[in-house]
């Protein structure tokens, strides 16, 4: 078996991990005021634009991390 030479972004999955976190428990403990401002449109339609970009955005570093500190990497084509 062969053994991964890299070093594994364990501090970086758990950095995005609590930053991830604490975006979700902010959006969720505020979300009448965020129900109630995201649907008025107009210039807040950029908010909710803004706001889905950054959840990706931070949501997907994390994924990221998370997998890459798990060892799970995508197949290289034509390596056996």
């Amino acid at each position: 078996m062969k053994k991964s030479n890299q070093i594994r972004p364990v501090r970086q999955a758990i950095l995005w991990g609590i930053i991830s976190l604490v975006a979700y428990l902010a959006l969720f403990l505020n979300q009448e005021f965020v129900t109630h401002y995201f649907a008025q449109g107009g210039v807040f339609a950029i908010a909710v634009v803004l706001t889905a970009m950054a959840f990706s955005f931070i949501h997907g570093a994390f994924a990221s991390y998370l997998l890459e500190t798990l060892g799970i990497r995508p197949l290289k084509k034509g390596v056996h």
